[in-house]
């Protein structure tokens, strides 16, 4: 009867709903951060675009964008 109290590490763990990353605010205030932050860009990129690319291409060693050398 012990057996069945104890969960299995091979079962997968019940989530939440409502899932954010540790550290991160949810809901409406994680939506007014997001929008935030992609103002931020938008506004770097309308301003200095050369640099806005810079960032954009340095930021990920996997981008898309290539780098320049």
């Amino acid at each position: 009867m012990t057996d069945i109290a104890m969960p299995s590490l091979f079962q997968p763990q019940p989530r939440s709903l409502r899932f954010t990353r540790p550290g991160r605010p949810g809901g409406v205030l994680g939506a007014l951060n997001y929008a935030g932050v992609l103002l931020v860009w938008a506004a770097l990129f309308v301003v200095r675009p050369g640099l806005a690319m810079q960032v954009f291409r340095e930021r990920r060693a996997d981008s898309p964008i290539r780098r320049r050398r």
